[in-house]
């Protein structure tokens, strides 16, 4: 056997080595087939890996499109906790309890009066946010014939809403206590009743949705 001629490659089980040069072969052949190996396995490795990433990039766009996000309504109370918690459904109708709540905060947005100009104005604007245009248009007509901050400094008005009962199926009847002041000191306390009419209409963006639910 001639010790110039290599044997030919393979990577099954091989005989005994008969000198030192067919040792470093076998050795060398046992090194490259081991890296053979371990590269062929890397490469299904790394296919896999992209069919998985393919996999899940497909079932992220299906998802998606699929569009399964349920937003949720929370109600909370004045101190800020959680009573009420349920998906948002585009049929919900507000409770009686609910259309109550806001319409007193509407009586009291437009007929108290803060010592504080900045107040009255902030409540000005959050009252209008929950009127229609003809509503808008019936509190420009009230704050014209009695313009709140020409009394800013000299008269302080607390409300107390007493009460708010459905009226007629799109209307509220709310009754209310004013408490008018001068100097600090109580000058006349008078009793008021008003019929609210309501419109409910779902808002079509994220900013109305905030100003007015």
């Amino acid at each position: 056997m001639s010790i110039f001629k290599r044997p030919a490659t393979h990577y099954g089980k091989s005989p005994e080595p008969e000198t030192p040069y067919q040792k470093a072969a076998q050795a060398w052949d046992e090194r490259i087939g081991s890296a053979r190996v371990q590269a062929k396995n890397w490469r299904y490795m790394a296919f896999g890996s992209l069919i998985l990433s393919a996999g899940f990039a497909s079932a992220l766009v299906w998802q998606s499109a699929r569009g399964t996000v349920v937003p949720w309504v929370v109600q909370v109370d004045n101190l800020g906790q959680a009573q009420t918690v349920a998906p948002a459904n585009a049929d919900y109708r507000p409770t009686d309890p609910q259309i109550a709540f806001h319409l007193g905060r509407f009586i009291e947005q437009v007929r108290a009066i803060p010592a504080d100009a900045i107040i009255v104005r902030q409540n000005w604007l959050r009252a209008y946010e929950w009127t229609t245009d003809r509503g808008a248009a019936a509190l420009n007509d009230y704050a014209r014939a009695n313009d709140p901050f020409t009394k800013v400094g000299r008269q302080q008005v607390a409300i107390e809403v007493s009460s708010v009962i459905r009226a007629s199926p799109d209307s509220f009847r709310v009754s209310w206590v004013e408490r008018h002041y001068e100097n600090s000191q109580l000058s006349t306390t008078e009793r008021w009743t008003a019929i609210l009419t309501i419109v409910i209409q779902t808002p079509r963006d994220a900013e109305r949705l905030r100003a007015n639910p």
